[in-house]
């Protein structure tokens, strides 16, 4: 396995101010449960995938430096995944992402958002050296991208399948229209006569085969 980089997956430190607000706003988010933990403060909670990503991520330092910086602290979030919802599949390609929100204190004293910044710089090599977790936990994490590929697929063979009804129709009505068009008046008549007499037929046929 690759050890410059680390395992694919959701996870994120919030404010609970915050909580509703970057679950309704972020695709991301919403593949992650969210749950208080006992080492953090009231109004911290982490969203995860999996227990044993938040044992791993979830350290003394990272708490320490949130209750630091206090109600100026947002969220901190490492995801692998799109903030909005994969609408093809190139939108699903993992794309390992850190992102740390704050607000600016009004009275312009930075020094209690300055461990989280630190910590922010560091995270990455942190996690290159240790997010390598079990194969349950990379299975389970996976499965939920599959699922969404899945999705995705089939939304993108219905729309096909789609389009191509909608070329054969345009196709029959244009051929229709010329073979029309070719005739006098009483050949049209006459075309345009039996043409009802088979949308007749059809509708009789469709109501026999549903009674």
């Amino acid at each position: 396995k690759d050890k410059s980089t680390y395992d694919n997956f959701v996870w994120a430190l919030v404010h609970k101010d915050q909580m509703k607000q970057v679950r309704d706003d972020r695709y991301d988010l919403s593949l992650t449960v969210t749950k208080d933990h006992p080492k953090l403060p009231q109004w911290l909670t982490v969203m995860s995938e999996s227990a044993e990503i938040t044992d791993l991520l979830l350290t003394p330092e990272l708490i320490k430096a949130a209750e630091n910086a206090g109600d100026s602290f947002e969220y901190l979030i490492i995801s692998d995944q799109p903030v909005e919802q994969p609408k093809t599949l190139d939108e699903t390609v993992p794309r390992k992402r850190i992102f740390l929100r704050y607000s600016l204190p009004s009275n312009n004293d930075y020094t209690n958002l300055v461990p989280i910044f630190q910590y922010f710089l560091r995270i990455s090599d942190q996690l290159a050296k240790s997010a390598h977790f079990r194969p349950e936990v990379v299975k389970k994490v996976k499965a939920v991208r599959e699922t969404m590929i899945k999705k995705i697929q089939k939304a993108e063979e219905e729309e096909k399948a789609e389009e191509r009804a909608i070329e054969k129709e345009k196709a029959r009505k244009a051929k229709r229209d010329a073979e029309l068009n070719a005739l006098d008046a009483k050949g049209q008549k006459k075309y345009l006569e039996k043409e009802r007499e088979r949308e007749l037929k059809k509708g009789t046929k469709k109501m026999t085969t549903r009674a």
